[in-house]
């Protein structure tokens, strides 16, 4: 019974961030990018406030804040929300949810590498290399040369491809705050850095106006409780049940999930190329995560 519910948390996370793509094309129908990168952080942080108040344990915990951890509050909240909601919004302006959910399955790979490059003497093994080189060939397969709007597809790549980056970034980032800290108080002081001024300035450039249709509320209300929110507890929780080495295999379903909901609810192409995509790059996360260990 106790591996079903390791097994129902990990296809739970993995079916939250591989659907947040058709959200967010749902909601960049009416709102800008920098309008739904505000929405996505205020509507987590909102979220993580109401878990702490939830739950007895946390809500008995305290945040306390040095100078050090709160300049690195700063910088996690910029390359883990800030910045990365706003590419990827700006990218699924030109690429496909499935495509975009496709790139975002380079983030273990990209963080392999970072830890690498950033670690003393830090080496990647021929196997690593293997892997990393076929993930890099996934990402360039997608990109179709023959297609009538490349140089916009080229952008939405870019920019899906750098909030990918940040990702990564901050997922090094974060393995720095002390371990006595919650990860709910951490997250949710994370994004309130950003949440409460974000919001203010939306509101003035927006005329203190917050008309949205119903689909669109929906749609980042959704994005914020679940994708911003409820999976951050969801993804503790499991690390804590079966270990950091299996929670990761969520990282192989995210671009499964994606792909998939992006054909079937907005009649995305399938092509050759996404296919090949797909592919390698799955390939490639298996070949890399054969050759890491789990430090718990």
């Amino acid at each position: 019974m106790e591996h079903h519910i390791h097994y129902i948390l990990l296809v739970s996370i993995a079916l939250i961030w591989g659907s947040q793509y058709i959200f967010n094309e749902l909601a960049l129908q009416e709102l800008t990018p920098f309008g739904l990168m505000i929405m996505r952080i205020f509507f987590g942080f909102v979220t993580l406030t109401f878990l702490i108040l939830l739950i007895p344990g946390e809500r008995a915990k305290r945040l306390h804040l040095t100078k050090k951890l709160f300049v690195l509050f700063i910088v996690i909240g910029a390359v883990e929300a800030a910045i990365p909601f706003f590419l990827i919004a700006y990218g699924q302006l030109h690429v496909a949810s499935s495509i975009t959910a496709i790139i975002m399955g380079l983030i273990p790979m990209m963080t392999i590498l970072l830890e690498r490059l950033m670690r003393h003497r830090g080496k990647i093994t021929l196997t690593e290399g293997i892997g990393l080189t076929i993930g890099f060939a996934g990402l360039i397969a997608l990109i179709n040369p023959v297609s009538d709007s490349l140089h916009s597809t080229l952008l939405g790549f870019l920019s899906i491809s750098m909030a990918a980056f940040c990702f990564a970034l901050a997922l090094i980032l974060m393995a720095k705050i002390p371990k006595e800290i919650s990860s709910l108080h951490a997250t949710r002081f994370i994004l309130m850095i950003y949440a409460l001024p974000l919001m203010l300035v939306w509101l003035f450039l927006n005329n203190h106006s917050l008309a949205l249709s119903d689909s669109t509320w929906l749609s980042v209300i959704i994005l914020g409780i679940f994708s911003s929110g409820i999976v951050y507890l969801l993804y503790l929780k499991l690390i804590r049940l079966a270990g950091a080495s299996f929670t990761a295999l969520s990282n192989y379903l995210v671009p499964l999930v994606g792909t998939a909901l992006g054909v079937y609810f907005f009649n995305e192409p399938f092509t050759w190329n996404i296919a090949l995509s797909l592919l390698l790059i799955v390939s490639a996360l298996f070949i890399i995560k054969g050759t890491t260990k789990d430090p718990s």
